[in-house]
């Protein structure tokens, strides 16, 4: 280091103090600027490590949104049979009158509010004591099953005292039974007749004998409600001989 010092001192430099104090500057200039260098590196390595505050940006916090359930609660409609237990009092109000005489009390007039009561509904087309009409009586002739049918009354022992036995039935020895449907009219009459049954139906002149017995029969028409009317009867003719017929 003395021999560099003495290389670059200027011509006709070499006092030896002057060197010694130049030197001795020399070291503590260099100790002064490696303390600096020190310094400054101890304070970047500061400024990397430590953590500063970042002022130039916010932090953004979103906030959840918390969704809140709403629960809907429909109330029972109250029951019908309390609605009906419910009754509005006819509420009456008093009211004074001016008295005209002062000896006599005062009379209180009563006043309706107008309030609805609890009264029934009433069918102005039908009142107690209405009686629906009855049906009408059928113009045709009605069955003798008819529910409130009079049947039309006759006698048996007449009818059967009718019956005119046929002269080849009594030869053949038949007997046995005709049945037939009748119409007995409302004014006494006998209308349709056919035969429906009996054994002997497959014989003409039994037939014949059962049809001519019933239109010779007397009876009291039948009535439906209080009238007259046409009923289907069903009669039956009996045949039996009252001996045994030998040719």
């Amino acid at each position: 280091m003395v021999e560099d010092v003495k290389r670059n001192a200027p011509v006709g430099f070499d006092d030896h103090s002057m060197i010694q104090d130049y030197l001795q500057e020399y070291e503590e200039d260099k100790k002064y600027f490696e303390i600096a260098l020190l310094i400054a590196l101890i304070f970047h390595l500061v400024l990397i490590w430590a953590k500063l505050p970042d002022f130039g940006s916010k932090q953004i916090v979103e906030e959840k949104k918390v969704e809140k359930k709403i629960t809907r609660v429909v109330l029972p409609p109250p029951p019908e049979k309390q609605l009906e237990q419910l009754k509005i009092e006819k509420k009456v109000k008093k009211i004074p009158i001016p008295d005209p005489t002062p000896d006599e009390p005062e009379p209180e007039v009563p006043i309706e509010t107008n309030v609805q009561q609890d009264t029934p509904d009433i069918d102005s087309d039908y009142m107690v004591g209405d009686i629906p009409d009855e049906p009408p009586v059928p113009s045709g002739p009605v069955s003798e099953a008819t529910i409130g049918l009079e049947k039309p009354k006759y006698s048996l022992k007449q009818l059967m005292a009718n019956v005119v036995y046929p002269e080849l039935g009594k030869k053949a020895g038949l007997q046995g039974i005709i049945i037939l449907q009748a119409v007995l009219r409302k004014d006494g009459t006998v209308g349709d007749i056919k035969v429906i049954g009996g054994n002997l139906r497959n014989y003409p002149f039994f037939r014949q004998a059962a049809i001519n017995a019933v239109r010779k029969l007397k009876f009291t028409p039948g009535k439906l409600r209080g009238h007259p009317v046409d009923v289907i009867m069903t009669l039956t003719i009996r045949f039996k001989l009252k001996t045994s017929y030998s040719r």
